[in-house]
């Protein structure tokens, strides 16, 4: 029987608030933001699906071998959150700083705060 541990469910939710709405709901800038995440964190990203809500609001998913990550974008309301699921913990230390701060100065938002379940 094996000895080495391995996590299954490394969840990181970060919740963005007083963000600019233009820029939630520009397809570019989520996209840019998300391949940018998972580079910091080290991951693989296998493939992405998306879909544009009408009037307004983005949602994305980008499959990776270390399992996903997810995005979804209210301009109305200034916010949005991004999920990653992971079986591996991200190569950086400072992963969750690192992606606070990405996600303020991506959105201009007031605030990003982040929970995470291991």
């Amino acid at each position: 029987m094996p000895t080495d541990q391995v996590n299954r469910n490394l969840v990181y939710v970060f919740d963005v608030s007083g963000g600019d709405p233009a820029l939630l709901d520009d397809e570019t800038t989520v996209r840019t933001c998300i391949s940018r995440v998972v580079d910091r964190a080290g991951l693989t990203p296998l493939g992405e699906t998306s879909h544009r809500f009408a009037p307004q609001g983005f949602s994305m998913a980008t499959l990776l071998a270390e399992s996903h990550l997810a995005v979804h974008t209210w301009p109305e309301d200034g916010t949005a959150y991004l999920t990653l699921t992971t079986c591996r913990a991200p190569s950086s230390g400072t992963f969750e700083e690192d992606t606070r701060s990405l996600l303020r100065e991506t959105f201009s938002a007031a605030g990003v705060t982040v929970r995470t379940l291991l």
